[in-house]
C-alpha cells in the first residue's frame, strides 16, 4: 500500500527561502550605503581641514609660521598637511585623514589600512587691479 500526502506540494518552504534571500540582499545594500556614507562625511572632514589650513596660512602671510599654524589647524582637526605652499598673499595647502568607522574595521580585518584621503585648498586675498 502506499501512503499518500494531502496537502503537502514540492514547493513547502520555497517563500522562506525567497524571503531570506531578498533580506540578504537588502541588508548587503545597506552595509554598502553606510560605508559610501562614511566615506563621503571623512571627505567632507578632510575637506573642512584643508579649507580651514588654508585660511589659518592665510591669514598671517606677513609672518614666517603660515605653514605652521596651518598644520596646527589639520591636526586638530583630525587630519595631516601634506604640503604648504605660502606666494605671496595666496596659500596652497594639501591634507590628508584616514576614513573612519566601518571602512577603518573591514580595512584592518583584511590587514590594510583605512583609505586615505587626499584634499587640496587655496586660499588668499585676490591682488587688487590698477
Amino acid at each position: 500500500m502506499s501512503r499518500q500526502r494531502f496537502g503537502v506540494s514540492g514547493d513547502q518552504g520555497s517563500a522562506t527561502i525567497l524571503w531570506l534571500s531578498a533580506l540578504m540582499v537588502c541588508l548587503v545594500f545597506a552595509v554598502v550605503g553606510f560605508a559610501l556614507t562614511e566615506f563621503a562625511s571623512a571627505r567632507a572632514r578632510v575637506a573642512a581641514a584643508a579649507d580651514l589650513s588654508a585660511l589659518a596660512a592665510a591669514g598671517r602671510p606677513w609672518l614666517s609660521d603660515g605653514c605652521q599654524q596651518a598644520a596646527e589647524i589639520a591636526k586638530a582637526n583630525d587630519a595631516r598637511l601634506r604640503s604648504c605652499r605660502i606666494d605671496g598673499t595666496e596659500v596652497d595647502v594639501e591634507v590628508d585623514g584616514r576614513a573612519r568607522g566601518i571602512l577603518a574595521s573591514v580595512a584592518g580585518a583584511a590587514g590594510k589600512s583605512p583609505p586615505l584621503i587626499v584634499v587640496s585648498a587655496r586660499a588668499g586675498q585676490r591682488e587688487s587691479e590698477p
